[in-house]
């Protein structure tokens, strides 16, 4: 009787091995390779993987269209790059077509009119290098998306553009040397986070805007990020939004600048030095906007200087 039972044990123990070692055997997710312009990730929940470099000039159409939720895109460190910019067209290196829970990760898209279009929720790019976009480098709509961990540079407007988008996570990116604007938040882009990024010499080119500028949107927190040589540094053209931890430095025109349309806004625990005019609001009076505990040198309220650090509204 004992030895019966005995068996039975390892009877069971032995089927049960069998199964483990048959589930290690079978992938969860196997690889489909990603080989030609204009391919469209459909699959939900597929891991999909960029095989070879590839360069789609000539075709005036997107590299790569993604249409299901859940896919995963490796770059695995290659280079997907057109020479094709035309803004009649749509021509994007990566394009998500209102997916959810996309992730793009790891290699290059250079060049296209913009090189990803994330429109998603609930989306992230992470480790890519976004270069030389005619228009956008990285254009995000949808709620709660995020890019981190990127460079975005050389782009014809803009480096990362959000446009109708909510809780997006603009995170710890290298976002430099962009025509007009590092980060761009409009069309009534709300509660939006642009924080703990290297925003560099943007702006300088076009000679207007510069490191981050709201156009429109509400309840948008910059903050914890490092401006350096950008047109202006950061500039708010929006009521309801916050700058607030940033190092600012370096200006060709202002290093934060609020104009009149955008009261109230906070501009707080900032350290602003070195630029052409510190500090600056549209407002003699600084029209119920809150600047507390900033460490700058110069400021302008209505065009005039308030006084520096102690003296007037801003401080």
């Amino acid at each position: 009787m004992h030895s019966t039972t005995q068996n039975t044990v390892l009877t069971m123990m032995l089927f049960a091995l069998a199964a483990l070692v048959l589930l290690a055997a079978t992938p969860a997710h196997a690889l489909i390779d990603v080989t030609a312009c204009g391919q469209n990730l459909s699959t939900a929940g597929g891991q999909y993987v960029l095989t070879a470099d590839l360069d789609c000039s000539g075709t005036f159409a997107s590299g790569i269209d993604i249409t299901a939720n859940d896919v995963v895109l490796h770059l695995a460190g290659h280079t997907l790059a057109s020479s094709d910019c035309d803004p009649n067209k749509g021509i994007g290196g990566i394009v998500v077509h209102g997916a959810s829970g996309v992730k793009i990760e790891g290699g290059t898209v250079r060049g296209f009119n913009d090189g990803i279009v994330l429109g998603a929720t609930n989306s992230r790019v992470t480790g890519v290098t976004v270069t030389s976009a005619c228009t956008f480098g990285v254009a995000v709509s949808g709620a709660g998306n995020q890019v981190d961990a990127s460079v975005v540079t050389f782009s014809g407007l803009d480096g990362i553009g959000i446009g109708a988008g909510s809780g997006t996570h603009i995170v710890g990116n290298d976002i430099s040397d962009n025509v007009r604007v590092g980060v761009d938040i409009s069309n009534f882009s709300n509660n939006n986070f642009v924080e703990s990024n290297i925003i560099n010499r943007n702006g300088i080119a076009a000679h207007e805007q510069g490191g981050v500028a709201i156009f429109n949107g509400t309840g948008n927190l910059i903050a914890n990020n490092v401006l350096n040589n950008n047109f202006n540094g950061i500039e708010l053209e929006s009521p309801g939004n916050t700058a607030r931890g940033n190092t600012v430095n370096g200006s060709v025109s202002t290093g934060i600048f609020v104009t009149s349309i955008a009261s109230p806004s906070t501009v707080k625990l900032n350290t602003v030095l070195g630029n052409v005019v510190d500090m600056s609001d549209d407002s003699a009076t600084c029209s119920g906007d809150l600047w507390r505990k900033n460490i700058f040198q110069t400021d302008l309220a209505g065009g005039v200087p308030n006084g520096g650090p102690g003296v007037g509204c801003i401080k």
